[in-house]
């Protein structure tokens, strides 16, 4: 969150939250942007304030608001939540983003954050060769580092029971996105199948 884009990105989010409300949408979701790891920096304090602020805004809207996973470890975000106190925040689960920033294992991060998991994404990636200074890779579902069954299964033990989204971003290859989004949609059914009985 650039200190000098803040306040009208700020500004930006309530008005797509307002809009989300004419919709009748009852949650809106994000990427905050990098939240520092120093707890007793101006930036760290800045960062809670400015999300205080986002979810009073949504709260006045009936809306909560999913934060998506990837630039922070699972132990961070929980922090982050407990910090910023407000109790419709939660959690956007993107397994694939947590190997793409090299940020912890899906799975373990899932178990740690579950509770406060309200809405998902079915993505899949490789580590990277260093992960965390470099960026994995982006790949099909099922042909990466996650484990989808492994992942459905976690996502059983902890209760969730929302859509399960797939997100598969290739917009310069609209028939390859096209191929692997119908993939992905077979091998969740399958998953679920064998899974659900």
């Amino acid at each position: 969150m650039p200190a000098e884009t803040r306040a009208a990105r700020t500004a930006e989010m309530k008005e797509i939250s307002d809009f989300a409300r004419q919709l009748g949408c009852s949650v809106v979701a994000l990427h905050l942007g990098f939240v520092p790891h120093d707890r007793e920096s101006d930036l760290y304090r800045e960062v809670v304030a400015v999300t205080r602020d986002l979810l009073d805004h949504c709260r006045g809207n009936s809306q909560s608001l999913h934060l998506e996973t990837g630039q922070e470890t699972a132990e961070g975000l929980v922090q982050f939540i407990d910090d910023v106190g407000r109790d419709n925040l939660f959690v956007n689960f993107d397994p694939a983003n947590m190997i793409l920033y090299g940020t912890g294992e899906p799975i373990e991060a899932l178990r740690r954050i579950g509770s406060r998991v309200r809405s998902i994404h079915c993505k899949d990636a490789t580590w990277a060769a260093s992960p965390g200074n470099e960026w994995g890779q982006e790949v099909p579902l099922g042909a990466g580092a996650v484990g989808m069954e492994n992942y459905l299964r976690t996502l059983l033990e902890i209760g969730y029971d929302g859509p399960l989204t797939i997100e598969r971003e290739i917009p310069q290859e609209p028939e390859r996105q096209k191929a692997e989004i119908g993939h992905a949609v077979r091998l969740l059914t399958d998953l679920k199948r064998k899974l659900l009985g």
